[in-house]
């Protein structure tokens, strides 16, 4: 809490000035997306016909991207009363989450590829390099306007990793027409407390404002579980004329997450009598602080000329005091059953630094007399990870039933120490273009081409070492639209992943080059009635080419000649019926290696055929909402995640599982709601990821109550 309070402090004295925070959008249309209602008696204005940025930098709707393209808007996330962002996303096709204290909680499949990565996530179009692999921020949806994803490769928009897919993550947004404020309590299960305000409007002439805070706490399911999160978010925008707009934005996120790290299994099950017990040190400690400031300049010297430009510092600390490991030891006749821990983690004072500059620079015109769209832009970045870690080791047995949990330095002395410095420096230059061929074809396609470079120092043995790397990707795509609002599509894309996040790279993988990867996709979208029934299909295929394989001959060297793939489906249908309205999505995937070697042991096996760690292979969402009489609707989330592996030798596996979460809703008048809502209604015991040894189990039922005031 003093860190909470510290960091409030800090934050808030730096609002206007400080150095620290998120960039907005490249080419992000700053209009509010209108609120989706259930009333079903007049149109709403539908996200397939809505500007997006998933996909391209052109300011194209769904229905113009020869791409899968979905976006989740902030009302459907807050009228199903999601707490956090990782659970948002996953309400998008395709997606699900693997979320776990080592990935900053933030870690998505889509299809059939996982990880930071393999699938890219950013906020308002800018990504901070994943060092570790680890991403912690954004993760409050109260500072949000909508989620926007893309699925399949996406390297002609952000550059290497992102073959399986993107997730960006747009803010809230000055208003430049009206003040409006907004404030929100909650309460719920295991003393919860969620508090949150909100406001925005025009200062003065040319001058308009955005402020968001909040706040969440809870003691949450397992013994010293306690959690605490804080996300505070500001903006000041200065419209110098009609053509030149400036938005200075500071965003600030703190989080000391319920440090809970797995349930030991028995027999290939949750151990008896562990589902609430926390196996973790006394003196545990977790704790993420991001700092994000961008400068964000729209010009527009002439009406068919736009330029965007962000200027960006982000900042990321991270701190982990733990236990990773745990192991059942079954009772004997003179013992009872105990669990084994082992792999005692202390990393300290490791702190990421980004700057850069993203630029681009579109013009609207004619090319053989027909309507042209073109853009032309360039990145650059500079980035530093100063890594202190100490060797995984230490072991200790507490009882299963009865946990005595000890501290720290009681089995394992090994502190954090300076390990490596490492500095990434990239740029990026990309090309896009979209033809309007007649009023039912046109052409859309992309070209990127990437240098990196990294120095790392390791402060071990003080030994140099350095890498180049370079990445060309490109797509295009053709879209035919037989009506306005109905759109076939077929594209051809190519992507690049690193063998490793390249902020944090080994200096045995500094001379590997990125794994290539190529994507043929298919798919139809449609909105029909004014909006008020959508639905898309997509099917795919993607190949990923140059995986870390062991040498057959020499088992200790690494090379590049592995495979692997995925294709599947993807579908979505939104339909709102009078006083019905119903959200569904699903996909079926087949994911698998092509060409993989594992060494098991002393013998190289071929892995043909398995299916890769934590992706899915089956996923699906339904969400419904009954507004059955004046002011009141009550709504069902029923998700659904297919069976996953928790090794590439397919030899341990998480189960499916289906969650059911349950809401009430009243709006008395327009501007208060009250919502009342049951998380997981069947106390299902699932687990989001897992191995071989221990689950991380979701939560189980927890009831809230909530208020949201606008004024």
């Amino acid at each position: 809490m003093k860190r909470l309070i510290a960091g409030t402090a800090s934050a808030l004295l730096a609002l206007p000035l400080s150095a620290q925070p998120t960039r907005p959008a490249p080419d992000e249309d700053t209009r509010a997306l209108p609120a989706v209602t259930v009333s079903g008696e007049r149109g709403v204005a539908t996200p397939l016909v809505q500007p997006s940025t998933a996909a391209s930098r052109l300011n194209l709707s769904p229905l113009e991207t020869p791409a899968s393209v979905s976006v989740v808007p902030a009302e459907l996330v807050r009228s199903l009363g999601v707490g956090t962002l990782i659970e948002a996303k996953t309400l998008a096709p395709g997606i699900s989450s693997a979320p776990n204290p080592g990935n900053g909680g933030n870690l998505l499949n889509a299809r059939g590829f996982t990880g930071q990565n393999s699938v890219k996530q950013l906020y308002n179009g800018l990504e901070i390099y994943n060092a570790g692999g680890v991403v912690s921020f954004p993760f409050d949806p109260w500072n949000i306007e909508r989620i926007e994803v893309m699925g399949g490769p996406a390297s002609v928009l952000y550059g290497t990793g992102a073959i399986g897919g993107a997730v960006n993550v747009v803010s809230k947004q000055p208003d430049a027409s009206r003040t409006r404020h907004e404030v929100a309590l909650g309460a719920g299960s295991y003393r919860a407390l969620h508090q949150a305000v909100g406001s925005t409007g025009p200062l003065a002439p040319g001058w308009s404002y955005r402020l968001d805070l909040s706040h969440r706490g809870a003691n949450n399911w397992i013994p010293r579980g306690e959690s605490e999160t804080l996300a505070l978010s500001a903006a000041l925008r200065w419209d110098a004329s009609a053509r030149l707009r400036l938005t200075l934005r500071t965003d600030y996120g703190e989080q000391s997450p319920m440090h809970y790290l797995g349930t030991p299994l028995a027999n290939g099950a949750v151990a008896p009598g562990t589902r609430l017990q926390n196996y973790n040190i006394s003196d545990n400690d977790l704790y993420f602080q991001d700092r994000w400031l961008t400068l964000q300049t729209n010009w527009d010297p002439t009406d068919n000329v736009t330029v965007r430009s962000d200027v960006y510092n982000l900042n990321h600390r991270r701190r982990y005091r733990d236990i990773q490991t745990f192991t059942y030891v079954p009772a004997t006749g003179v013992q009872s059953a105990a669990v084994r821990r082992t792999g005692y983690r202390d990393i300290a004072h490791s702190l990421q630094r980004q700057n850069g500059i993203n630029t681009y620079a579109k013009v609207n015109g004619q090319l053989l007399g027909m309507t042209n769209e073109f853009l032309a832009g360039f990145q650059v970045n500079q980035g530093s990870y100063d890594r202190h870690d100490n060797v995984r080791a230490g072991t200790s047995l507490v009882d299963a039933l009865n946990p005595v949990p000890g501290l720290y330095r009681d089995a394992y002395r090994g502190e954090s120490l300076p390990q490596y410095y490492l500095q990434l420096n990239q740029l990026g230059l990309y090309l896009e273009n979209r033809l309007v061929v007649n009023d039912q074809f046109s052409v859309v396609a992309g070209l990127r081409s990437d240098r990196y470079r990294t120095q790392r120092l390791d402060r071990v043995t003080n030994n140099s070492t350095e890498g180049k790397l370079s990445g060309l990707s490109g797509n295009v795509g053709l879209v035919f639209n037989p009506e306005p609002e109905w759109a076939v599509y077929g594209q051809l894309a190519t992507a690049s992943d690193p063998v490793n996040s390249l902020a944090s790279i080994g200096a045995n993988q500094q001379g590997f080059g990125l794994s290539k990867g190529r994507q043929v996709e298919i798919g139809v979208k449609q909105s029909l009635w004014n909006g008020k029934r959508d639905w898309t299909l997509a099917a795919y295929r993607i190949v990923k080419k140059d995986l870390l394989t062991a040498n057959l001959a020499n088992p200790t060297i690494q090379e590049q000649v592995g495979q692997q793939s995925s294709r599947g489906i993807e579908a979505a249908v939104s339909a709102r019926l009078s006083t019905w309205r119903i959200e569904a999505n699903g996909t079926v995937v087949d994911p698998k290696f092509d060409d993989f070697k594992a060494q098991v042991g002393t013998v190289t096996r071929q892995l043909a055929g398995n299916v890769p760690t934590t992706v899915h292979r089956r996923a699906a969402n339904l969400l419904v909402f009954w507004q059955f009489a004046p002011g009141w609707t009550a709504r069902s989330a029923l998700q659904y995640v297919g069976q996953r592996f928790t090794d590439n030798l397919n030899v341990s596996s998480m189960p499916g599982y289906t969650t059911l979460n349950l809401g009430l809703n009243w709006v008395p008048v327009p501007q208060l709601s009250v919502d009342l809502r049951l998380d997981n209604a069947t106390d299902k015991v699932y687990a989001t990821q897992g191995s071989a040894t221990q689950w991380i189990l979701g939560r189980p039922r927890t009831i809230t109550l909530s208020g949201f005031y606008a004024f």
